[in-house]
């Protein structure tokens, strides 16, 4: 009866060893990273178009999550009154770290500041996201910060952007941007092959 317990004991210790082996050799084996597809989006901030694939380029980063890494540009069109404003402002509060959530604020409430009291609206999105408001309004209104915003539309235009929004994914420019989410998803699949 002693020697069957203790045959079990060994066959179980020699089939934990063998488990255990197995998985450290399977560690050791990892799956090479597939690296990140870079998207770059040149946006403006008033324009309803960079609204719509904003929500579609958020869909992806929930679907993808770290496959993809996402960059903004700021491309104010001239015909759009508070869109340089409207950079300023998110560049503002990315120098306190909130760029995202202003980013989103801008594009939530397009609707309403597009009609005027942009700057007043884009004082009380800062003080909601309670950000150091002489910083905000100093930066709002600094001649660095529009130098940022021109260069990102520089960069932009040396690149073949004309209209917003514009996407580039590997530094390869999107021509023809689909229509859904379902066609973003497809183009971002093909270039993950």
């Amino acid at each position: 009866e002693k020697i069957k317990e203790m045959k079990k004991g060994i066959f179980f210790t020699l089939l934990l060893s063998v488990i255990t082996i197995g998985l450290v050799s399977a560690q050791d084996r990892k799956m090479p990273e597939i690296p990140a597809l870079k998207i770059t989006k040149f946006s403006d901030y008033q324009c309803p178009a960079c609204k719509y694939y904003g929500q579609i380029l958020d869909q992806a980063k929930k679907e993808f999550g770290d496959r993809i890494e996402v960059t903004y540009k700021n491309y104010p069109l001239r015909m759009h009154q508070y869109a340089e404003l409207a950079a300023r402002a998110a560049e503002s509060a990315r120098n306190q770290g909130k760029f995202i959530e202003m980013h989103e604020m801008l594009f939530t409430g397009q609707e309403q500041w597009s009609r005027g009291k942009a700057e007043a609206i884009f004082i009380g999105y800062a003080q909601d996201l309670k950000l150091d408001m002489d910083q905000f309004k100093a930066d709002l209104n600094s001649a660095r910060l529009n130098r940022r915003v021109l260069a990102d539309k520089r960069e932009g235009t040396a690149l073949g952007v004309n209209s917003t929004p514009t996407f580039f994914i590997d530094g390869v420019k999107v021509e023809r941007m689909p229509q859904t989410y379902d066609g973003f998803k497809a183009l971002l699949e093909s270039k993950m092959k």
